[in-house]
């Protein structure tokens, strides 16, 4: 029948075979006949490179070709029998020859959020390996989601066939609790397996940076005081030496979490009675971890040269690289149960975290855990999965990973328990001293990293008072008094378990829920009503004009039938693509959504808890700061430029080839350039021009800007424009105070009179990105090196349409340089200025990818889209983003009704010049 349809029916049968063949191929694994064997293909989340050389690597290479030799064995001797007794189940194949195929997952990872995003993504995008990635904090949200197959069926007879000697190899008792729990259902299942064994976090240490100081290596009995002063005594900025290297952005509590547990604190319990996980992260111990960790980062003192510095801790994205070169003298990182590290015992130590104030000591225990995926229908692949699961962390796989090690030169770094277990008593001894107590330390005093409800939001959450401590520290506004301090410290801790409460673990009183329903449901009856206007204004903007007699001319079917027929694809794309899924994406907003399983309806609650929901219009308005400098930077900025190189008596091929060529640098470049642009230090290309100029220069140079918008409004004000004059003189003095910024701290420096400070630099280099004050313009200022090109080509090419009739009857007249780019230029351009303008506002409102890539929301830079973004794909909350999404809308609406006024009523006109 496919042959008797239409062209266009069939073509489009055909893309949708297309794309369901994509999917399912791209969803996970399957089986075929090939060659006169059954091979089973199986989709895993990652698989080692064969290309990489290290000894690591090259013993899960082993681990994976040993398992894909031995699986016609194993097929044969646990599910020969079984499938050929059922073929109804297991598909109707002899199943005689039998072989795998392993592949490797590929999917997005985003920044700041490591292995959390992968997963996450895949299985949200419906195209989710069959073996997955579990992460202690992801569990529970993968078991509530029904995410993961339960390994403990009777039918299946996956983890009650392994034995229990096994077990007790395979699994640390201190992980039970993550493995094994309560599902949705209320039953308790083992849902993952561990691989690669338990991990602990320990400190590893530079030799040779200590030794340069002379100071004695660390013990097992250290303190946070030890730890503070050797941080302090090795910390020297002008050579690039830290005491100490942390991460930064959205989730750097991943750091702070180990001085809390240290502390004696706790960041989740569970209350077995309600069954209900608790967020506790505001005890007197986390205050005290809190006040350490903020003094340690941020603690503000002056260097040898008089140069202020703050704190003791490198906290640069990509900043592993100064361990590697010798700059950092600890670094706080996992140790593994099976192979201990592969860095240099001569230069690098290792010793447990250092004890906090009341003697405790406490570091993350965590596992690569893997799961297989709910999703995964077809039993053939389930159990190959099982049996990759089971081998790859067997006796027989750590034997070969040992014996690959070994004879690769590593022996010395594994775990002298395997070396005796594997008869290689002989290399116990050249093993790093110490190595195997710190890491027994570690786990001794290791708590499981949080598992509870919800807790892949957990380090946000608990990262949000550590930048809020950081920040009042660097504005001098956390007290020097400890115990006001430590109150000070109490009130943000207090706030953030309030807001964990509520987003990460859903406690909200009744009477509260209430309130934010009424609000709510006002808010959804404008939503309706400014959507039902707006639809009534697209239709009288795009009606066609009347006729004689008041009556539209109506659709004209029949003089453009041609016209119309070539607009069905378009409209039908648009639709099928847009509509289509924005409709049936709006019934997200009313429901709890779950990716896997039924999504029940919750009303209006989800708009409820976004209206109350102070993070979300945060990112509001984050995405307004964003717009308002996006378009002040980069809508005139482009026009001004067109102007002047038009102008210009020599080099306009040189200055336009100059000003062009960024555009042709890729986007990841610009952004990693812009990076290393804001290393904030004195390293940073940015930071050695700020560095390098005297305060009079930062007051002539906004002077000048102010000169140039007080021209300006001088001239509309003459010819009766007072209010966009008013405006040019407001921008004006904006940019007069935000160059003066710069130039204040160094006024403000005692001792010396104002006068003679004029002429002093800062000593203070500038946290470019980790500042929230500077970090959005920091985001903006690379789109402006990089777009400046392109937009002005725009307007120099429109340039040239302007005849020169109407400068020379503006010369006439006597009009200045500014009077025809204001009365001359800016009138004939102004459809293409609109169009411009425009584009750059709709541009401004869709920035979460260049955030994302540049701070990742950190230091006060997440816009509305990327909380959007975050909120369904990494906290799987489709409920509370789609209505997000919606608020978003109805507040732009405004913008949209005027832009099609505006689009409708634009002509283009010719000046004539030839």
């Amino acid at each position: 029948m496919f042959f008797y349809q239409s062209p266009l029916k069939r073509i489009f049968c055909f893309l949708i075979a297309l794309y369901a063949l994509i999917i399912t191929a791209a969803a996970g694994g399957y089986v075929e006949d090939k060659g006169g064997k059954t091979i089973i293909h199986l989709v895993l989340y990652e698989l080692p490179d064969p290309t990489n050389p290290s000894p690591v690597n090259q013993a899960d290479v082993e681990v994976i070709k040993e398992f894909v030799r031995r699986f016609p064995k194993i097929f044969a001797e646990r599910y020969l029998d079984k499938y050929r007794s059922n073929p109804g189940r297991y598909g109707n194949k002899s199943w005689g020859k039998v072989e795998i195929e392993l592949h490797r997952f590929s999917g997005i990872t985003i920044p700041n959020f490591g292995m959390d995003a992968k997963p996450l993504m895949a299985i949200a995008g419906g195209v989710s390996p069959d073996i997955i990635y579990v992460n202690f904090r992801q569990s529970d949200t993968y078991i509530q989601q029904k995410f993961l197959y339960p390994l403990d069926l009777p039918e299946d007879n996956y983890f009650t066939s392994l034995p229990k000697d096994e077990i007790k190899f395979r699994i640390n008792p201190k992980i039970w609790p993550v493995i094994r729990r309560e599902g949705a259902d209320g039953q308790a299942h083992v849902w993952a397996m561990p691989k690669g064994g338990i991990i602990g976090k320990v400190m590893f240490y530079r030799k040779d940076i200590l030794d340069a100081q002379g100071i004695p290596y660390p013990n097992n009995d250290w303190t946070w005081d030890d730890f503070f002063e050797i941080c302090k005594k090795v910390t020297d900025p002008e050579k690039g030496n830290y005491g100490i290297i942390f991460g930064r952005g959205l989730t750097e509590s991943w750091h702070w979490v180990t001085f809390l547990w240290s502390a004696g604190a706790d960041a989740m319990t569970y209350d077995p009675a309600k069954k209900e996980w608790q967020a506790v992260f505001n005890t007197p111990g986390a205050v005290s971890a809190l006040d350490f960790y903020t003094r340690l980062c941020n603690e503000p003192w002056i260097d040898k040269n008089g140069r202020k510095r703050y704190g003791y801790a490198y906290k640069e994205g990509g900043g592993s690289s100064k361990w590697e070169l010798g700059q950092i003298a600890f670094n706080c990182s996992s140790m593994n149960e099976k192979m201990f590290a592969d860095i240099n015992p001569d230069i690098t130590g290792t010793v447990p975290v250092p004890k906090g104030p009341g003697g405790h000591r406490g570091g993350e225990i965590n596992s690569e855990m893997q799961g297989i995926f709910a999703g995964v229908t077809d039993p053939v692949i389930r159990d190959a999965a099982w049996e990759y699961m089971r081998f790859t962390d067997s006796v027989d796989a750590v034997g070969i990973r040992t014996k690959v090690l070994v004879e690769g030169g590593m022996g010395r770094f594994v775990n002298p328990r395997y070396l005796r277990k594997f008869g290689y008593e002989d290399i116990i001894r050249m093993a790093p001293k110490g190595w195997e107590e710190c890491f027994e330390i570690a786990l001794e005093t290791g708590k499981p990293e949080p598992y509870g409800k919800n807790c892949q939001m957990v380090y946000q959450q608990m990262t949000v008072p550590i930048m809020k401590a950081e920040e009042m520290m660097l504005n001098g506004q956390l007290s020097e008094n400890k115990d006001e301090r430590m109150q000070q410290l109490k009130a943000l801790l207090d706030d953030a378990v309030r807001q964990t409460s509520e987003k990460m673990i859903g406690i909200v009183s009744p009477r509260e829920m209430l309130k934010r329903r009424i609000t709510a449901f006002i808010l959804l009856a404008m939503i309706i009503g400014a959507y039902t206007l707006v639809f009534r204004k697209i239709a009288k903007v795009f009606a066609g004009p009347a006729v004689t007699g008041g009556k539209p001319s109506g659709w004209g079917f029949k003089k453009y039938i041609w016209a119309y027929l070539l607009l069905i694809p378009a409209l039908f794309t648009i639709f099928f693509w847009q509509y289509l899924p924005l409709g049936m994406g709006s019934l997200l907003a009313f429901k709890d959504y779950q990716i896997m399983g039924g999504s029940p309806w919750v009303g209006i609650d989800n708009f409820g808890l976004v209206l109350w929901d102070r993070e979300w219009w945060q990112a509001v308005w984050n995405s307004a700061r964003y717009s308002i400098l996006v378009i002040g930077l980069t809508f005139l900025p482009p026009v001004i430029l067109a102007v002047l190189l038009q102008e210009i008596p020599r080099g306009k091929i040189l200055f336009r080839t100059i000003f062009y060529l960024p555009a042709v640098i890729t986007g990841l470049v610009v952004i990693f350039l812009w990076q290393s642009f804001y290393e904030p230090t004195e390293y940073g290309v940015l930071n050695a021009i700020v560095l390098s100029i005297p305060a009079i220069g930062y007051i002539v140079l906004g002077g000048i800007f102010f000169l140039i918008l007080f021209f300006f409004a001088k001239r509309l004000w003459i010819h009766q424009k007072y209010a966009v004059g008013a405006i040019c003189l407001v921008v004006g003095l904006m940019l007069f105070m935000f160059f003066f910024d710069f130039a204040r701290p160094i006024l403000m420096e005692e001792g010396t009179p104002w006068y003679l400070a004029l002429f002093n630099k800062t000593s203070e280099p500038y946290r470019w990105l980790f500042d929230s004050k500077t970090a959005m313009f920091c985001c903006v200022l690379p789109m402006v090196w990089a777009g400046m090109g392109p937009g002005c080509l725009i307007y120099l090419a429109a340039l040239k349409g302007i005849a020169e009739d109407f400068y020379e009857a503006a010369d006439i007249d006597g009009a200045s340089f500014i009077d025809k780019i204001l009365f001359v230029v800016i009138p004939i351009l102004k459809p293409l200025l609109i169009i411009q303008f425009i584009g750059i506002f709709i541009a401004s409102w869709q920035s979460e990818a260049f955030i994302l890539a540049m701070t990742g929301g950190a230091s006060n830079t997440e816009v509305a889209g990327l909380h959007i973004f975050y909120k369904a794909y990494m906290f799987l909350k489709f409920g509370p983003a789609s209505a997000m999404a919606w608020i978003l809308g109805f507040m732009l609406i405004g913008f949209t009704v005027h832009q099609l006024r505006i689009l409708s009523r634009l002509e283009f006109k010719t000046t004539g010049n030839k």
